[in-house]
């Protein structure tokens, strides 16, 4: 049914179509729903913050599509089905722990643009002290 000169370029196609669907799904999730957390932390100014948005989506892509693309190559060759969807989902599984890092490197940077976290039950105005106001 499948022989090894035509599961390669099969392999490979849904290697590429999968890992940037999948880019492009977490791309778009972090686009629209980080969106509100930097108009937020850039004070209510929507210029900067929808310039700011477009520029870690694009920086985002660059990154993620060029990865795939140079994995395009790793991960040895594959002589029949079994070992296509094994190789398939290697390559698949590294694209996911990819983008969950870049996802939550995301969350890291829009908790940084709000700055210190604020106490619960603290009267408004009360921060945590940092360690040199302490001293």
């Amino acid at each position: 049914m499948f022989d090894a000169i035509t599961i390669m370029p099969a392999t490979h196609l849904f290697y590429v179509t999968i890992g940037i669907a999948l880019t492009v799904w977490v791309g778009r999730t972090l686009r629209i729903h980080g969106r509100v957390f930097l108009a937020k932390g850039c004070k209510g100014n929507e210029e900067l913050a929808d310039s700011l948005s477009h520029l870690l989506s694009v920086g985002f892509y660059l990154l993620h599509i060029g990865c795939i693309l140079l994995t395009l190559k790793m991960g040895g060759y594959a002589i029949d089905l079994v070992e296509a969807i094994e190789l398939l989902s290697t390559k698949t599984g590294m694209v996911l722990v990819v983008l969950a890092i870049s996802h939550f490197a995301h969350i890291a940077l829009y908790a940084r643009i709000h700055g210190k976290p604020r106490y619960a039950n603290a009267p408004t105005g009360f921060e945590r002290a940092t360690t040199a106001e302490i001293l």
